[in-house]
């Protein structure tokens, strides 16, 4: 099946003997080169899914924070609908949370605090999916470049063991197969945990940032409101 990658290349662009040399170096690895392919592309495609999940206008928009941080003055006017609204409105993470925290469902701060960090939890874990993936990919793609060093140099000893004498030319297809594998595992690996890396580092960000202003909305909200049984708040005397 990895054969045809240079033949489609080569159809594709005739003149391009760069891509052909792409091709002829994925089709010398056989079947192990093609699972570190395979590895390849969904290393990337996680890539591609964590990097638009974690965009800051979907997860900590600036003008969000900025009208959460503007809270007392929603209570010097004592009315706070106007911000409830803006919030239900944005699809954003941050929008989510503070809309549950200004909602004045809750009894107590405490309440608020409890159920604001499972949501809060809850929403990170969601955010995390797939990006664990990275880190066995990380193990894997080496893992199947050793398989494949190993698989070549067991064809390079078979080469030298046969009967009419060694057969360089299997011998140094064999060699050209153990290093490719192992350069090809290795060029998945590297980039997959600087990508984990940095998701894990964002998310651990992410998670600080969203405490943060949490705890801030929490404390500014019940310092200024009273909070009724009913579902309903209304600005203290």
């Amino acid at each position: 099946m990895i054969a045809v990658f240079p033949m489609l290349l080569a159809a594709a662009s005739p003149e391009s003997t760069g891509l052909t040399a792409i091709g002829e170096f994925l089709a010398t690895g056989g079947y192990v080169m093609l699972m570190i392919v395979l590895c390849s592309f969904l290393s990337v495609t996680i890539m591609i899914s964590a990097w638009l999940r974690l965009r800051d206008h979907l997860v900590l928009p600036i003008n969000v924070m900025s009208q959460l941080r503007s809270l007392p003055s929603y209570a010097a006017k004592g009315d706070i609908k106007p911000l409830q609204e803006f919030l239900q409105q944005d699809d954003s993470l941050l929008a989510k949370l503070g809309s549950l925290a200004i909602s004045g469902t809750f009894s107590s701060r405490q309440e608020c605090v409890d159920t604001l960090t499972a949501r809060a939890k809850e929403e990170l874990h969601h955010l995390e999916r797939g990006i664990p993936m990275l880190e066995v990919m990380v193990t894997v793609a080496p893992l199947l470049g050793l398989l494949g060093t190993t698989a070549g140099l067991v064809g390079m000893f078979s080469a030298f063991g046969s009967e009419a004498g060694p057969d360089t030319t299997e011998v140094a297809r064999e060699i050209g197969v153990a290093l490719r594998c192992t350069i090809a595992g290795l060029f998945v690996a590297v980039p997959s945990v600087v990508a984990h890396t940095y998701f894990v580092r964002r998310l651990d960000t992410i998670g600080v940032r969203l405490e943060s202003i949490m705890h801030e909305t929490i404390q500014t909200f019940f310092a200024h409101f009273e909070v009724q049984r009913g579902g309903s708040s209304s600005e203290r005397p």
